[in-house]
């Protein structure tokens, strides 16, 4: 089964944390071709900033380069993308701007999936929430 999906920072809080096999199936999907699972890389500064001070530095890195190995393709904001999430972040007033840049990229590149249980993304037009199944 083809997944097409962005995974948003709480994806890699949650599978550190749970180890839910919904979320270990994700990242298999992730392996085949038809599958696209995206993250911006604004995601690896949010885990890095907040993870590294609860698990360690090295050990954030390993677990992004393990994503990597698992086929998650990590994005930059491209200029696209940068002008979707000032969009975003100009009509959704509370958002975070690392939320704006991660719901612009699921919008821009897969069709605005996200797995996430982040309540910001919920009344970003466009974005469809998953969480607990793949």
């Amino acid at each position: 089964m083809a997944i097409v999906a962005c995974l948003d920072t709480r994806f890699y809080f949650a599978h550190a944390l749970e180890k839910s096999p919904w979320m270990d199936r994700i990242l298999d999907q992730a392996r085949f071709p038809s599958s696209r699972i995206v993250s911006s890389t604004v995601t690896i500064a949010e885990l890095l900033s907040n993870m590294g001070a609860k698990i360690g530095l090295e050990t954030v890195q390993l677990r992004v380069r393990s994503a990597k190995n698992h086929g998650v393709e990590f994005v930059p904001p491209t200029e696209d993308i940068a002008s979707r999430a000032g969009e975003i972040a100009l009509r959704v007033r509370d958002l975070p701007l690392a939320d704006a840049i991660i719901a612009a990229t699921a919008l821009e590149l897969v069709h605005g999936r996200v797995f996430t249980d982040d309540p910001h993304f919920a009344g970003i037009p466009g974005i469809q929430c998953s969480w607990g199944r793949s």
